[in-house]
């Protein structure tokens, strides 16, 4: 009988070491949205800027992937998931799938913008078994430039509704435009497994992407960038861009 106990004993003890006898998973939904200056927003529709001048977004679209949660027990959890994100579109949502034991207090959340540097430059979007992944040559279609320069990162393309009309481009491509942004939240929030999804959202400010605390990008002035023919303000919109996010858990 004392030989049993020791052995019952011994196995409660590693259970606890390993934390769990079986991996769940949930999946945290992340909803994308865009707003101008705080207010909803639709591509397509006019914005007025710091001048008071009409801005018309023709087309927003990014790359987002190297997600992480921040768990109050287990620190960072890293989420490799890219998801390619039209506002112009539908459907603007990426799915993190986080696999573990137990329910997660997360207290913190990390997004990159742009595509990771071992899957940008030197790869062919048709090595993708499946065509519509967000890096396929499908999936990808309009955000590639070439094995040589990568994937475009994002891309803010419109015109200024003057008289004539200011057309302006911002494609932020190359590994040294990749940034991350980053969230704490106010209170943990606990997301359990397997008792149904999470939904989360992911807010873009289309007019703070031209105009930041300590920078203001004015399209008459700096009206294109593609990163190699003007790395300069590539970095200038990145930077601004990084700073347009808010967090809705």
């Amino acid at each position: 009988m004392k030989s049993t106990h020791l052995l019952a004993l011994a196995c409660f003890v590693l259970w606890g070491f390993s934390g769990c006898r079986e991996e769940a998973s949930t999946t945290l939904n992340l909803v994308f949205e865009v707003e101008w200056q705080g207010a909803p927003y639709a591509v397509g529709e006019a914005g007025i800027d710091d001048q008071g001048r009409d801005v018309q977004l023709e087309r927003l679209e990014c790359y987002v992937s190297d997600f992480a949660v921040h768990d109050v027990r287990e620190g960072w959890i890293d989420i490799d998931t890219v998801a390619r994100i039209d506002f112009g579109g539908t459907t603007r949502m990426a799915g993190l799938e986080i696999v573990g034991c137990q329910g997660l207090e997360i207290d913190g959340f990390r997004m990159g913008l742009g595509v990771p540097a071992d899957r940008n430059t030197d790869v062919d979007p048709a090595s993708y078994s499946d065509p519509d992944h967000p890096l396929g040559y499908k999936g990808s279609a309009g955000m590639h430039w070439g094995w040589a320069a990568g994937y475009i990162f994002s891309v803010y393309e419109g015109r200024l509704l003057t008289d004539p009309a200011t057309p302006f481009a911002y494609h932020a491509g190359a590994d040294t435009c990749f940034r991350s942004v980053e969230f704490t939240l106010d209170e943990p929030t606990l997301v359990p497994f397997e008792s149904g999804d999470v939904t989360w959202t992911l807010t873009l400010d289309a007019y703070a992407c031209l105009h930041g605390v300590n920078d203001i990008i004015d399209p008459e002035i700096d009206p294109e960038t593609h990163t190699g023919n003007n790395l300069p303000l590539a970095i200038r919109w990145v930077d601004l861009y990084r700073e347009a996010w808010t967090l809705t858990p």
